[in-house]
């Protein structure tokens, strides 16, 4: 667990991997409160439940296989919209 620094103003820095995991961006909003054994301090998110960024995922997800260019990703795309407007019923 990483240690932190009290300033002379009373605040600290979170570390940005743990910023990351709670999705946190500079001008986000925590709410601290006193924890239950009434000797630590709890900081959460203000606004849980709402949508996480997909930053929260880096490092987390691997790719198995050769990379993929985004000229092939366009042709995937192309052609699956394209294999949905052949059905019918498929245009939205």
């Amino acid at each position: 667990m990483p240690t932190m620094t009290l300033s002379a103003k009373r605040q600290v820095v979170l570390p940005a991997e743990l910023c990351q995991q709670l999705a946190l961006a500079p001008g986000g909003q925590v709410e601290v409160h006193l924890g239950p054994d009434g000797a630590s301090i709890v900081i959460e998110p203000a606004q849980m439940g709402g949508k996480k960024p997909a930053s929260v995922l880096f490092g987390k997800v691997t790719h198995r296989g050769k990379p993929v260019s985004v000229e092939e990703m366009d042709a995937a795309v192309v052609a699956a919209e394209s294999a949905r407007q052949a059905v019918p019923g498929g245009e939205s």
